[in-house]
């Protein structure tokens, strides 16, 4: 097994690199960091192509397990982690990983719960909505429109590992209105004008539609919902938090299975 000891070396050139989103478009590749979040890879049957460990804290059971799956595993010195880590507290495990992206459509299943984000720009958002759609088991996100990577960095490290659980779909926004228009089941938006209130029983399969941070859903989607609900506040602040909202409505809709 190999160890790394320069900042020059070909691996670490491209684990650096892969934080620019050009990179990542062109390898189709995205970074993991942590043991934990290795280690959920694992389990939900992932592997890496390329696994990095610190040579101060080895772990013979993801080299072995890197290995078997024809990975490269290679043990850095310190410094080389440091300098592939985008944390302030090196990482002690980086793993390098093909991306998933769904080619078609997905069939929709009885009971299903999709989640389609319109124009999502914040990573840490994506990556939180991401983690929480995992909690409630949720079958996959479409992103339609122009949104952020959700295999950037930061995205993936706010996913604390559920980047690895969920189907993703993108659809430009002619494709994610027809998406809405032959969605078998209820179709659900926020709108602060909306006459319902969010905590209510919700038809299956359900897709939960959210729009972006700023200006929320956009006209057209908004139209294409069946249902459109608000969640009250009686604060003075106009709106919630993308994501916190977004976990509010996922709770809400498989409150009666969780």
């Amino acid at each position: 097994m190999e160890r790394i000891t320069s900042s020059k070396n070909e691996i670490v050139k491209l684990i650096r690199s892969l934080a620019l989103k050009k990179h990542r478009n062109e390898t189709r590749l995205f970074i993991a960091e942590g043991r934990a979040v290795i280690a959920h890879a694992r389990l939900l049957g992932w592997a890496p192509q390329i696994l990095l460990l610190s040579e101060e804290t080895p772990a013979p059971e993801l080299i072995a397990w890197c290995a078997s799956q024809g990975g490269r595993c290679s043990t850095a010195s310190q410094a080389v982690m440091e300098a592939v880590s985008s944390q302030g507290n090196p990482s002690d495990c980086v793993g390098v990983f093909a991306q998933r992206w769904l080619g078609n459509t997905p069939k929709v299943e009885p009971g299903a719960l999709w989640l389609a984000l319109e124009t999502i720009r914040d990573p840490g958002n994506l990556g939180t909505i991401i983690r929480t759609a995992e909690a409630v088991s949720a079958d996959g996100i479409i992103l339609i429109g122009p949104s952020c990577d959700p295999y950037a960095r930061d995205c993936v490290r706010a996913t604390m590992g559920s980047i690895f659980a969920l189907p993703l779909l993108k659809l430009d926004n002619a494709e994610g209105a027809d998406f809405l228009k032959s969605w078998p089941g209820e179709t659900v938006g926020t709108a602060a004008g909306a006459r319902e209130d969010y905590r209510r029983a919700y038809r299956s399969p359900t897709l939960l539609v959210m729009g972006s941070e700023g200006d929320g859903l956009s006209p057209e989607l908004t139209r294409l919902c069946k249902s459109l609900v608000r969640i009250p506040m009686s604060g003075g602040t106009e709106s919630l938090n993308l994501a916190v909202a977004t976990g509010l409505m996922l709770y809400e809709i498989r409150r009666a299975s969780l």
